[in-house]
């Protein structure tokens, strides 16, 4: 649980910005985004971002435990999941829509959101296991899952994997007008706006 903050008004107030992902401790996506994070400069400023480690494995068990994670409502909370087998879209979208959680959602899987810092592609995969078989066939990169290292290999490449993910939106939007629940959409993955979500935190005063 994040550490309690001080009553609203106080002048140490921060924004505070918090990331649960699927999985143990340092799995890639967790991995990710402290690397991530580790880039960014929130020095003197009254913020607080970080990931929250949780061994949850499910969507819906994530949104749970992220509506413990808020202390007042201007907390922004994420959670990073995948489609990757689970069914239990609808519901865990509704409720984070009902308890104000944003989701940073990937079709197949997060594995997806890698492969856009190397190209882009409408092609469907079946499982994670087919997207890391085309990185490593393609020569992009000997990934496995739990890379501790998968941020520093790939940062590089962060704004093509961001013009990458909106193309892929507009493409799911467009081929699917009357389609409103993105976890329909495969291939799909909007990481890209829990990545700029980070850095409008970086730009508070």
């Amino acid at each position: 649980m994040p550490k309690s903050r001080k009553k609203p008004g106080s002048r140490s107030l921060q924004h505070r910005l918090f990331i649960l992902c699927e999985g143990m401790k340092d799995k890639s996506e967790s991995a990710y985004f402290k690397g991530f994070l580790k880039d960014c400069n929130f020095a003197g400023k009254k913020v607080e971002v970080r990931v929250i480690d949780t061994n949850k494995n499910t969507g819906k068990e994530l949104v749970k435990e992220a509506k413990k994670c808020r202390i007042i409502p201007e907390d922004i909370i994420w959670v990073v999941y995948d489609k990757d087998g689970y069914t239990k879209h609808p519901v865990t979208f509704d409720t984070a829509r009902s308890a104000k959680i944003e989701i940073a959602y990937s079709a197949v899987s997060f594995e997806y959101w890698i492969l856009l810092h190397f190209e882009y592609t409408s092609k469907v995969f079946d499982k994670s296991e087919d997207v890391i078989s085309h990185l490593k066939d393609k020569g992009y990169l000997d990934y496995t899952k739990g890379d501790k290292e998968i941020y520093s290999q790939t940062k590089s490449l962060i704004q093509t994997a961001m013009k990458n993910a909106k193309s892929i939106q507009k493409y799911q939007a467009s081929g699917n007008p009357h389609l409103r629940q993105i976890y329909k959409f495969d291939p799909y993955t909007d990481i890209d706006k829990l990545i700029t979500a980070i850095r409008k935190m970086e730009k508070i005063k």
